[in-house]
């Protein structure tokens, strides 16, 4: 909103109409009890509460979506397998490799020897 100047500009930027915008935050004035900001004014002016939530919605905004790239991203974690016998080497590196492709087989001592 601030960007843009206007709510029909926000709108428009938004992929909306004024109109859907407008009902969108009257329905969240009417929820927190106060207004966001003045709608006469030319450019908007928020309120002083809308000050507030703006500063806050500029700080946790960017955390949040971090926070959901970050849920978003393969996990990686590793298994250790401990074996005493080299000969299981050549079974074993193939058999995790097929069990599970998208996982690298190898590490210490646990490598194919082809």
């Amino acid at each position: 909103m601030r960007n843009c100047g206007s709510l029909a500009a926000a709108a428009a930027t938004l992929h909306q109409t004024q109109s859907a915008l407008s009902h969108q935050f009257s329905d969240l004035e009417q929820r927190l009890g106060f207004r966001l900001f003045v709608r006469k004014s030319q450019p908007l002016r928020f309120t002083p509460q809308g000050e507030i939530l703006l500063q806050l919605a500029n700080q946790v905004l960017p955390q949040i979506a971090s926070a959901l790239q970050a849920c978003n991203e393969p996990q990686q974690t590793k298994l250790r397998i401990a074996i005493e016998c080299h000969s299981c080497i050549q079974w074993l590196t193939p058999a995790l490799e097929n069990f599970r492709p998208e996982v690298a087989a190898g590490g210490d001592g646990l490598q194919n020897p082809a």
